[in-house]
């Protein structure tokens, strides 16, 4: 089986919404190839090496999949070229199957830092009762 990375970049002035539902309609499309996504993660905002269509922050995706049909394949990459969804974007052929990656979105981050500050109080709590005994 061949594994691909595409890595592509969304207008940094788009909602969170807005980069959710280009995920859906690209996740979509690829599993038309008959492509089996196995990772599709948002790095985030990033700057820009240089101007994009006037843009000079993007918002990052990465996203892996085990290839399908070569001629599907080549009408995905065109329709990504043609679409004015993502600002610019690279595939490229891997040699081994990707690892899962954690996501990265700000939803998980705030969460697991939610969970970090309830546990640092739990703890706190626990040191307290401690000195309490002493």
């Amino acid at each position: 089986m061949r594994y691909y990375e595409l890595i592509y970049i969304v207008n940094s002035n788009v909602e969170r919404k807005k980069i959710d539902q280009v995920m859906k309609d690209i996740s979509s499309r690829l599993e038309n190839t008959e492509s089996k996504i196995i990772n599709h993660v948002v790095w985030g905002k990033k700057k820009l090496a240089y101007p994009i269509k006037g843009n000079t922050y993007g918002n990052y995706i990465l996203l892996h999949y085990e290839g399908g049909d070569n001629s599907k394949i080549n009408e995905f990459d065109s329709w990504l070229k043609l679409s004015g969804l993502v600002i610019r974007h690279m595939i490229v052929r891997l040699e081994e199957k990707p690892d899962v990656v954690k996501d990265y979105s700000d939803e998980n981050l705030e969460n697991n830092l939610e969970k970090k500050s309830d546990e640092l109080v739990e703890e706190k709590e626990i040191v307290e009762e401690n000195k309490e005994v002493e």
